[in-house]
């Protein structure tokens, strides 16, 4: 009880100082002005007064009492006169700030105005049990409605004269929502001690809106010499998927359903950022990005902007990724002011063991609370500012940059953005990019729900469209999860060039093996002396949904692209067998390369080892080894001539079956899908594969030896296959 007239009593002080001030007289006529974001009326009913009333509760109510009307609090009360009152409460005075009922006998009530005296009335007789139900329904259907306040977007957004119009050369303004009847509220970074921003709100709370207002806002504010961002989701969700279109400039990396290695690159990323430009502030004798802003007006410097949504999944595990995590955001939010790098943590929750250090938190000035439990409230503002815990709509949230401290809190409603709407507004900041023709690179993009995107690839795109031939083509793979160039295996003519899979997920390393033979053919010439040879063996049983599937992905290619059954393996590893025979005699290494594709070593028997050696029968002359020798020499002896093999097994016990140990570590490139930490450890010696999940493996380069996480490509369609081979 005590709690509830406390949080009553704050709501009437915040409505006082942050809505009427000087300005309006009572909530009535600052609503009238309001609009959509009207204040509600708020009533507080009490039975049986003063019967467990306090002291302390007293007084809050006699508070409430004189000043709740004028805020829009009303007091109904049922008082028993013959009560003992708490000290400080006068009955007297209460009923002279009241309209007085009094009760009579048999049901009876009377006003007690002196006017109404002779006047009684008899109370409507209650309503029954299904009059309740229905009344509840209709009640709870027009709660909902009431509780949506939406402030339109044209509140934030630029008028076409304004579009990229603002400069953040001395601090970053960026409009989010509505404050008090006409003001509108902005986050606003750069100056003084707000430099980085800390974001907390439950399901539910409209934290996504808000992350897209203020990104909208800036891109349709800002060209993108003024701000760039940096995206990052770790929960499962795709919120930042329309970022990452390619067409919008002000966007350098977007990460959905995020892996944290894939953050922590991110992080390491802005760090470098931080250190050129700290290295190049201190060459030009400058302190702060307004100062190179106003004495290098002609190069870009822009505002760098990172926001990461649910930032706690950083430290969830107490582990290396945890802790360079915490030093580099640490780092940054120090640091990052002088050099216009802000940070925007963002989180449904700040309490529990796993979040940033209080250090850290401790540098950011600017907080936004939006509805969340008591303790978030604490946490995110200060100690003794549970302001937070009184929101109650999507949306509702308080602005304070004052590090939480009470004085700073500013109350506001967060602007409403539909979904067409942000695509409408991403359209035509892209509409604007190519109207001034900005250059600039595509984003890093990385959505951990997924496949990755073979045409995402930049250097294929890049190979195919200048033609590029170089001397060890790369068989790309996947996409890493951190910012580097994508995963590879690189066909080098050397011992052990091979490249071996090895996962029970089919559809994946068939996609694997396309993409591996596509990006090798946008890297070789399609017809003469150079052209290579793709002897494609296809393993998959007829029955299978997968059957022809590899075949008809590479089928546009115009390569020598040869589509070969499971019934035919020999053939292709004896064709392969004879080049590689032909060119040991004339000691040829420059040939044309061959690359033999075996999609399913435990289906094909018929190049399983044997037990038993035949190879010294009388027929040996004649007949040749057989075919797993065949493979085997073309495994050890192949990749120094141009010869490759790229293949891919369900199991290790599979793979241990299907070739003896010499055969299999010629593989010296290696893809494992999730396994067991024992198959992982024979195969890398390492147990990195049994902690991958969906749409994960590990690339080993035993030359290098060293292991990548990535995630591996999806299948393209023939005409991206075609676009990629044919620029």
């Amino acid at each position: 009880m005590e709690q509830r007239l406390t949080d009553l009593t704050e709501h009437i002080e915040n409505v006082i100082q942050k809505y009427l001030r000087d300005d309006y007289a009572t909530i009535d006529d600052y609503n009238r002005v309001a609009g959509e974001i009207a204040e509600p009326y708020r009533y507080l009913i009490v039975a049986d007064f003063p019967s467990n009333f306090s002291e302390d509760a007293a007084a809050r109510l006699a508070s409430i009492i004189d000043a709740g009307s004028r805020c829009g609090v009303f007091v109904v009360m049922l008082v028993d006169p013959g009560a003992k009152l708490p000290p400080g409460i006068d009955l007297r005075e209460l009923r002279a700030r009241a309209v007085v009922i009094e009760g009579g006998s048999h049901d009876r009530f009377r006003l007690a105005d002196q006017a109404m005296r002779g006047f009684t009335f008899e109370p409507d007789a209650p309503p029954s049990e299904t009059q309740i139900l229905e009344l509840l329904r209709q009640v709870g259907e027009e709660a909902q409605s009431a509780g949506r306040v939406e402030v339109s977007y044209s509140v934030v957004a630029p008028l076409p004269e304004q579009l990229w119009s603002r400069s953040c050369a001395e601090e970053l303004r960026v409009p989010i929502g509505r404050a008090g009847a006409t003001k509108a509220q902005e986050l606003r970074l750069g100056r003084g001690t707000s430099q980085h921003a800390l974001i907390a709100g439950k399901t539910g709370s409209g934290k996504s809106t808000l992350l897209h207002v203020l990104t909208t806002a800036a891109l349709l504010w800002h060209a993108p010499s003024e701000v760039e961002f940096y995206l990052v989701d770790f929960k499962k969700g795709v919120e930042f998927k329309p970022y990452a279109s390619g067409d919008l400039p002000h966007i350098r990396a977007v990460a959905i359903e995020s892996d944290r290695e894939f953050g922590l690159s991110v992080l390491q990323k802005l760090d470098v950022e931080l250190r050129r430009r700290g290295d190049l502030f201190r060459e030009r004798g400058l302190q702060s990005i307004a100062q190179f802003r106003e004495r290098f007006p002609a190069e870009a410097m822009p505002r760098s902007i990172l926001i990461i949504d649910e930032f706690q999944e950083f430290f969830v595990e107490d582990d290396r990724i945890a802790q360079d995590a915490s030093l580099l955001l640490d780092r940054l939010v120090r640091q990052g002011r002088a050099f216009g790098i802000h940070v925007l943590l963002a989180s449904q929750t700040l309490s529990g063991a796993y979040t940033l250090a209080r250090s850290t938190v401790g540098q950011m000035a600017v907080r936004i609370a939006m509805k969340c439990s008591e303790t978030d409230s604490y946490l995110i503002l200060s100690e003794d500012n549970g302001a937070a815990r009184l929101l109650t709509r999507p949306g509702e949230a308080i602005y304070n940059d004052a590090n939480g401290l009470v004085e700073g809190n500013n109350p506001f409603q967060v602007a409403w953005l539909s979904d067409d709407d942000r695509h409408e507004i991403l359209q035509r900041v892209a509409s604007l990019s190519s109207k001034h023709r900005v250059q600039f690179e595509e984003p890093v993009f990385f959505e951990g729900n997924a496949d990755a995107d073979l045409p995402r690839n930049r250097q294929l795109r890049r190979a195919a469209a200048e033609r590029a031939r170089p001397i060890a083509p790369i068989a790309w793979l996947g996409e890493p999860v951190s910012i580097k160039e994508p995963t590879g295996a690189v066909m080098r003519r050397r011992g052990g060039a091979n490249l071996l899979i090895v996962g029970q997920r089919s559809e994946t390393a068939a996609a694997m093996l396309a993409s591996s033979v596509i990006s090798l053919a946008a890297q070789h010439e399609s017809e003469g002396p150079r052209a290579p040879r793709f002897l494609v063996v296809e393993g998959t049983p007829e029955d299978d949904p997968l059957s022809g599937r590899l075949h008809e992905t590479l089928a546009p290619l115009p390569h020598d692209v040869r589509a070969i059954s499971w019934r035919d393996a020999p053939v292709a590893v004896a064709e392969a067998h004879r080049e590689l025979t032909a060119r040991e005699r004339a000691n040829r290494t420059d040939g044309p390369a061959v690359y033999v594709i075996l999609h399913g070593l435990h289906w094909l028997r018929s190049l399983r080892r044997r037990d038993d050696d035949l190879s010294f029968s009388f027929g040996k002359e004649e007949t040749g080894p057989a075919p797993d020798q065949q493979l085997k020499q073309v495994l050890i002896d192949g990749p120094r001539l141009g010869i490759f093999v790229l293949a891919w097994c369900d199991t290790t016990s599979s793979l241990t079956r299907a070739m003896d140990r010499a055969a299999i570590a010629e593989f010296g490139n290696r893809v494992l899908m999730q396994m067991s930490a024992n198959d992982s450890s024979m195969l890398i010696e390492s147990t990195s594969a049994a902690r991958l999940g969906l749409h994960r493996a590990i690339f080993f380069d035993e030359e290098r030896g060293a292991e990548e996480k990535f995630r591996p490509y999806g299948f393209p369609s023939a005409s991206q296959v075609r676009q990629l081979v044919e620029p």
